[in-house]
């Protein structure tokens, strides 16, 4: 069985990361907004091949501010374009970080399936041979696997 990942961290380097992690939230999360799902649904997205277009908008309504009707405030359009830039910059570092945090947990927890699943087959022909406690482990570890009812086909 062929072993691709191994993971350990220190105390101390447990204790960097759980301190990163309190930094960035406690910065970051008091500036950021959460919305409902009906929220999101309902706003305009600004995606990437969107990002020129508002660029170019703000830029344009700033040089040419006699054209803006009162209604737009051009300075607080330039703010939260600001922010999406600061804020892509961030989530795309953390994006990258968590898809290799989400893969690394995948396999390590595959791996260990894996394994587990042989630990239950060994225990079963241990069971089977009648050695002392296999019984019981492969009994304990059956219960995770719940059965539904066998249907048979009648013809």
């Amino acid at each position: 069985m062929e072993n691709r990942f191994s993971f350990f961290l220190t105390d101390e380097e447990k204790e960097q990361v759980k301190e990163a992690i309190q930094v960035l939230v406690s910065v970051l999360e008091p500036k950021l907004m959460t919305l409902t799902p009906e929220e999101r649904k309902e706003l305009p997205k600004m995606g990437d091949k969107t990002v020129a277009f508002v660029e170019k908008a703000v830029e344009y309504a700033e040089q040419y501010p006699s054209y803006i009707p009162a209604f737009i405030d051009v300075s607080e359009t330039r703010s939260d374009f600001e922010a999406v830039k600061a804020i892509r910059l961030y989530y795309t570092q953390l994006q990258r970080l968590t898809d290799t945090l989400d893969d690394s947990m995948l396999l390590a927890g595959s791996e260990a399936y894996i394994s587990s699943l042989s630990v239950y087959k060994v225990l079963k022909n241990a069971a089977g041979m009648g050695q002392p406690g296999a019984e019981e482990a492969v009994a304990e570890l059956a219960a995770r696997f719940p059965r539904g009812k066998r249907t048979t086909v009648t013809e």
